[in-house]
């Protein structure tokens, strides 16, 4: 496991040793996959076909229109994230401390490298990245995915993978005594 940097002291991303790309490449990457979204809705149609996701657009018979959905908000997002970086390098806002929402849950009595999430830039957001604080607008990206149920224990893949994916990452930053930006 190493941590790679994305935006110098703003945003860095996971890369775990059995994957190819950092998670923050990997995801982004997977959001502009047409064959992978397509397969992922297809295999998901019962998320989808909820009445909150067919008022919000989605047609679970048509895994086609909830990919270009997935793709339109990731190049909508990659933009805003990138928006960010300039507002933090220039001291305004919005910047990625008003961007990410602290996950809550098992996670909520930690004081430093508080596990976060954010959202895509739809209302409804399909799209979820998850990183750990590690300073001031300063984040690591461990996870990312596209969110269908309430909550990430009713959303598939999602719940198999996101505590597991901040936990080892807390691991390995802690083993390697990496506590603020100054560490990385």
């Amino acid at each position: 496991m190493e941590i790679v940097e994305i935006y110098e002291d703003w945003l860095y991303s996971i890369s775990f040793d059995e994957e190819d790309l950092n998670e923050y490449h990997r995801v982004f990457r997977e959001w502009h996959d047409l064959d992978y979204l397509v397969n992922f809705f297809s295999e998901n149609k019962d998320s989808v076909n909820t009445d909150f996701w067919k008022n919000a657009g989605l047609d679970p018979d048509n895994p086609e229109l909830s990919a270009e959905r997935v793709i339109d908000e990731a190049d909508c997002l990659e933009t805003y994230i990138r928006n960010l970086v300039a507002n933090c390098s220039s001291g305004v806002k919005p910047d990625f401390d008003e961007y990410f929402h602290f996950l809550g849950g098992k996670y909520k009595c930690l004081w430093s490298l508080e596990p976060v999430k954010s959202y895509g830039t739809d209302s409804p957001s399909l799209l979820r990245l998850y990183a750990i604080k590690i300073d001031t607008n300063c984040y690591l990206i461990v996870y990312g995915g596209i969110k269908l149920g309430d909550t990430i224990q009713n959303s598939p893949v999602l719940k198999d993978k996101v505590f597991n994916k901040i936990d080892s990452v807390l691991s390995f930053l802690k083993t390697n005594g990496i506590t603020n930006g100054e560490d990385i």
